[in-house]
């Protein structure tokens, strides 16, 4: 007997459901013209905005850091326990690729992109540079694949701009690469020249020193010497410090606005509005019938 009740009581719930589901039809039904209309219209306002909306195009230039440079890091890192990303991380190792993108998105490559295509008068900005940077970096990409390689970027309402940008992107890097490179080879070829004085100076009193000691200060001498020539060819060479993958040309195709998107969306949303004005409607109608 609990059964043959249990079951009718489900079979009810499913009439219910179907006679709900027949009633939102129905109200769907009734307020169909509406619902069109919005439809049609939110549509073909989406066609005009993206009609009159500025074409946006992007550009992307790819480079690849020197391959000795990504084997000795390979190897140190392969060092660490190979994949152990946590492990790197709690040693502060951090790859060449992230090291490039962090210089890419300085405040000193962004300033030199600046001045080079004068985006103070292209962005319309007369006052705040920091408003100009900002700009920039809403219309920069810098990603960092998980082979090492990063790509750079920029989207501008010029192809041609576009393209130029990316790729003096990837020019400015390797200038502060250069830079900072050279900077550190300086340092270094300063303290070796320093020290080899000292050890000259304590190799002119060689009658002082004891033959072993002699021997060692002469070895150190010798082996400073050779560093001290190689950190001088390290500061003199001007060789590129990056490898360019791919460089940027002039998109044929703007990125935006996309204009499918814009009228699916906007024929989305106002389907589930149109519906929804419709529902409030059909109960206000029958709220103000009950109380008639």
């Amino acid at each position: 007997m609990a059964d043959a009740d249990k079951e009718a009581e489900v079979n009810a719930n499913l009439d219910d459901d179907e006679i709900n589901l027949i009633d939102y039809f129905r109200v769907i039904f009734k307020y169909r013209v509406m619902i069109i209309v919005l439809c049609v219209l939110s549509v073909a306002t989406a066609v005009v905005m993206s009609l009159f909306l500025p074409k946006v195009y992007s550009a992307t230039a790819s480079i690849v850091p020197p391959m000795d440079v990504m084997q000795r890091e390979r190897g140190f890192t392969g060092g660490l326990g190979g994949g152990n990303a946590l492990l790197q991380k709690a040693m502060g190792v951090t790859s060449i690729a992230d090291m490039y993108a962090g210089i890419l998105e300085s405040r000193v490559v962004a300033d030199a992109i600046i001045n080079r295509f004068d985006l103070m008068k292209v962005y319309g900005e007369t006052m705040f540079r920091s408003n100009v940077r900002n700009k920039l970096k809403k219309s920069t990409s810098i990603k960092v694949s998980k082979s090492g390689i990063v790509n750079v970027g920029v989207e501008d309402r010029d192809p041609n701009r576009a393209a130029a940008m990316a790729n003096a992107y990837v020019g400015e890097l390797d200038r502060q690469n250069k830079r900072l490179s050279a900077g550190q080879a300086t340092s270094k070829r300063i303290f070796l020249g320093n020290r080899l004085k000292e050890i000259q100076q304590e190799l002119s009193k060689i009658e002082n020193l004891l033959s072993r000691e002699a021997n060692i200060k002469e070895m150190l001498y010798e082996l400073l010497t050779r560093e001290y020539e190689i950190a001088k060819i390290e500061e003199a060479k001007n060789m590129p410090t990056i490898q360019i993958l791919d460089k940027a040309v002039v998109p044929e195709i703007k990125c935006k606005p996309n204009r499918r998107r814009m009228v699916m969306l906007s024929a989305i949303t106002a389907l589930f509005i149109a519906v929804f004005i419709a529902f409030i409607r059909e109960y206000c109608a029958k709220a103000k019938g009950q109380c008639s």
